[in-house]
């Protein structure tokens, strides 16, 4: 395990910052939501940039930070916005703020984290956190919104220290397993909170019930972990497993999903 000193804050300011920063700053401090995706890289891509444009055609100034690794998509081979910069470079207090993040649309802005594992790794993460950097910087969003594969507790405490998490999977075991994974990852976060996930795909709504009842059960079993259900939205599931490689599927994604997915969203907030 990797030892991280370089995030640590002392024990009298560990507390819930983003809370200050809003007395401080009002409405202008957005809440960070870290969606975790159990799927295959193309499919966790698509999901969440659908969902954050159904969240700015609501209204939402959102800012997308795409973690998902360009090495695993198939299909989608760059990204979705031309950006010179990643986060972590920021984070490294190598270039400013502004460099990093890309206007792309009305309320939508968008930026990398391909690099961030990388640099926590190597213990090159720096104070501020993202989100102070943001209220320096006044950039007013209403909603980061964190797309990854691989929730690491050091990388998303140079996000925010108050992140809201939504676990997304499907319904095949591979992806179950990784969702899993994803819940032992951000438990000790939760200080016994439940953990929100949503089940997209299947064969019925019954299915996904019956996914994540699994899934409650093996986390409250192996972890003492309490999980909530977001429901289920339906989806063509196509699995990538093979007999000797087991992969997190993908999935076909219906044109109505991504509404549903930013209502879900919202409720976190």
């Amino acid at each position: 395990m990797v030892e991280d000193t370089k995030l640590e804050q002392p024990a009298e300011i560990k507390t819930d910052q983003a809370e200050g920063l809003r007395s401080m700053f009002g409405d202008r401090v957005p809440r960070v939501i870290c969606m975790s995706c159990a799927l295959e890289a193309d499919t966790a891509s698509t999901l969440t940039l659908g969902t954050a444009h159904a969240l700015r055609q609501q209204g939402q100034r959102v800012l997308l930070v795409d973690e998902i690794p360009l090495q695993e998509r198939r299909d989608i081979h760059g990204l979705a916005y031309p950006v010179r910069y990643d986060i972590a470079q920021v984070l490294e207090n190598d270039i400013p703020l502004e460099k990093a993040i890309c206007k792309a649309e009305e309320n939508l802005w968008y930026a990398t984290g391909l690099r961030m594992e990388r640099s926590y790794m190597k213990h090159k993460l720096r104070h501020p956190s993202l989100i102070d950097r943001i209220v320096k910087a006044k950039i007013e969003l209403d909603l980061i919104l964190l797309a990854t594969k691989n929730p690491i507790e050091g990388v998303l405490r140079a996000y925010a220290h108050d992140i809201q998490q939504l676990v997304v999977c499907a319904p095949e075991e591979p992806s179950m397993i990784q969702a899993l994974e994803f819940v032992r990852s951000i438990s000790y976060r939760t200080d016994g909170a439940k953990i929100p996930v949503l089940i997209i795909g299947g064969d019925s709504e019954a299915a996904g019930q019956e996914a994540f009842d699994r899934l409650q059960s093996a986390s409250q079993s192996l972890m003492e972990q309490p999980l909530e259900s977001m429901g289920w939205i339906p989806a063509v599931t196509i699995p990538n497993s093979t007999k000797h490689t087991p992969l997190p599927a993908g999935l076909i994604l219906p044109a109505t999903l991504y509404a549903k997915l930013a209502g879900t969203t919202l409720q976190l907030t």
